[in-house]
């Protein structure tokens, strides 16, 4: 290769460098940055509560009896089964379904916790014991690894109160005889 040719290949790679860099400075000047460089850059949810985000996931989380009257009245069926496919990777909802990486949800609502036949639950779901009352639905929604901690469920949660109110009537439909809906 003569020095000619090195030349050229050499000029032509400053030239694109060159190019790049100039190009990068008309963008930044085009389009200046949108975010505080002293805040995260992304935020990502997870179902991990760490001691500084308590207070704020306490304050979202509204206490299910004072959700009963109003949430639970209102929340509409259809909404939870749309916010219910998420779950659809690892259960079914049928009469009779099979149990997947979780239990089947039909009649799930009102029957004993860690109950279903053919499934293996962690131990700390089932040493919790009781039924899926309303209230234990709400607080497993919120955050299952809160909940029942050692939980083998690997979904973070329903954060919107709204949102879990509608998959609890719909888990609640899921059923020959559905338990009673809370009263005013």
């Amino acid at each position: 290769m003569s020095s000619v040719e090195l030349n050229k290949w050499i000029g032509a790679f400053l030239a694109t460098a060159l190019f790049v860099m100039v190009l990068k400075i008309f963008g930044d000047a085009l389009f200046p940055a949108h975010h505080n460089h002293s805040a995260p850059v992304f935020l990502v949810e997870s179902g991990i509560v760490t001691e500084h985000s308590a207070q704020a996931q306490t304050s979202e989380t509204v206490s299910l009896p004072s959700l009963l009257p109003s949430l639970l009245l209102a929340a509409d069926q259809a909404a939870g089964k749309k916010t219910a496919r998420k779950c659809l990777a690892c259960h079914t909802f049928e009469l009779d379904g099979v149990n997947k990486i979780g239990p089947n949800l039909w009649d799930i609502a009102g029957s004993a916790k860690a109950a279903r036949s053919g499934f293996s639950y962690s131990s700390s779901l089932t040493d919790i014991g009781g039924t899926w009352d309303y209230d234990a639905l709400n607080s497993f929604l919120t955050s299952p690894k809160t909940y029942a901690p050692g939980t083998k469920m690997a979904f973070p949660g329903i954060k919107k109160p709204t949102a879990r109110a509608n998959v609890i009537v719909y888990l609640r439909a899921l059923s020959d005889t559905p338990i009673a809906l809370p009263t005013e």
